[in-house]
């Protein structure tokens, strides 16, 4: 069974939204909540093959505007030691976010695992957590779905 089988499955309860671009920086990635379901759930993802990229190693993911309008929010993802992801891995966050197609993510997936040379028998773990914008929970049923579709051992923690 591939390392990616229940991946397709899990990505179709969170579509891209049409007509919508997203792009990885330093903050992440930061718009208007409702829009962000399906780019959170990849950022799941996207953990848990980082994480797997670190021998284990916990990453952080955070969901959070921070002070923008509380209609917005956004996603983080934080390195083993509390640093900003990788700048070599903000591409791949780009890129997972603008696939337009469940295959297409599948594809992603793999392709990173095999330019990273990731083992993919080691068990990724994520903490992650979330503050109290009304998006907040719809983006953090998309987050645990990407990391369920990977079987990764996750701690909330929280609001």
């Amino acid at each position: 069974m591939s390392a990616f089988a229940q991946v397709a499955e899990y990505s179709s309860k969170h579509p891209k939204p049409a007509d919508t671009t997203f792009e990885y920086g330093t903050a992440g990635f930061r718009t208007i909540g409702e829009t962000l379901e399906s780019t959170v759930f990849r950022a799941g993802l996207l953990a848990a093959l980082r994480s797997q990229s670190k021998q284990g190693q916990v990453i952080g993911v955070m969901i959070t505007a921070s002070h923008n309008h509380e209609r917005d929010n956004g996603v983080k993802l934080v390195d083993p030691m509390g640093e900003m992801l990788q700048q070599s891995w903000e591409g791949y966050c780009t890129d997972m976010a603008n696939a337009s197609s469940d295959s297409q993510v599948v594809d992603i997936l793999a392709s990173i695992a095999q330019l990273e040379g990731i083992d993919m028998s080691i068990r990724p773990k994520v903490a992650y957590a979330r503050d109290t914008r009304p998006s907040g929970p719809l983006l953090q049923s998309a987050l645990e779905d990407g990391l369920a579709a990977l079987d990764v051992e996750a701690t909330n923690f929280g609001i």
